[in-house]
């Protein structure tokens, strides 16, 4: 876990320009939380310890919602959002006096919110990433509850979720670095922010350039993949595309093509 510094530093270092730098301060937090929790559940095991281990994936889930919100005006408000949302996952813990007492109802509140993240990159280059990472809190979340229901037999699952939980920066990394940028400057700036923002943002900014393009007479269509049909658009009118996704990006913050040498966490 503290290995993943690394990766997690570039992902501040390509979006601290950008809004979504609320959204990894709320990574940063949940990722401080895992690592007490996997220390403290070997060194002290215990409530203390559950408390931890619940903390860190719904401080996870918060960085998930805290995307949704990654536009200006409002990026900053947002946080209050995310605020009440940890307040409403907490308080089964603060109900327990300490001990995590899990209903129902707010159990798939949590893993609700945390699959929003997943499925929000799901078609986006970070997949493998929100994938092993979501699993991981899921296996956390079944060996709390099992801890709490005396029944530690998925104690054992405990190395393969940590494993993922760790691997889950490295793998937005290293995929950032093994895919191969795309050759038009739009396509790059497009790529970069689908990457980026997921899918919730992406199908946003897609409708509103498509939109415009409509408006401006160009024989074009900006699918998930590309811009399809720009081979059919004069060099001045492409400009132009490039011009107009860069104003529509200006709310989230640095509109510059993306560096492919940084995560996009």
């Amino acid at each position: 876990m503290a290995s993943g510094i690394y990766p997690l530093a570039i992902a501040w270092r390509a979006n601290r320009a950008t809004t979504l730098r609320h959204a990894l301060g709320w990574l940063y937090a949940a990722c401080v939380a895992w690592g007490l929790a996997f220390l403290w559940a070997d060194l002290y095991p215990g409530n203390a310890a559950n408390l931890v281990r619940y903390v860190a994936p719904c401080l996870t889930s918060c960085a998930a919602v805290a995307v949704l919100g990654a536009r200006r005006p409002g990026v900053a408000a947002w946080n209050f959002v995310v605020l009440a949302q940890l307040t409403v996952l907490l308080l089964p813990a603060a109900e327990g006096l300490g001990e995590v007492r899990l209903d129902p109802l707010r159990l798939v509140f949590l893993v609700t919110t945390l699959a929003l993240g997943v499925l929000n990159y799901l078609p986006t280059r970070q997949a493998a990433a929100m994938i092993a990472g979501g699993i991981g809190c899921g296996v956390e979340i079944a060996l709390l509850q099992s801890a709490r229901e005396g029944a530690p037999q998925l104690e054992r699952a405990a190395v393969f979720s940590r494993c993922l939980l760790a691997a889950s920066p490295w793998l937005a990394l290293i995929t950032t670095y093994t895919m191969q940028p795309p050759s038009s400057p739009f396509a790059r700036l497009w790529i970069g922010f689908r990457d980026r923002f997921g899918l919730v943002w992406g199908q946003r900014v897609r409708e509103q350039f498509n939109r415009v393009a409509v408006h401006a007479g160009w024989p074009v269509v900006l699918r998930w993949r590309g811009l399809h049909g720009a081979e059919m658009v004069a060099e001045k009118e492409q400009g132009a595309m490039l011009a107009a996704l860069r104003a529509l990006l200006k709310r989230f913050g640095r509109d510059s093509i993306p560096n492919e040498s940084s995560s996009t966490l």
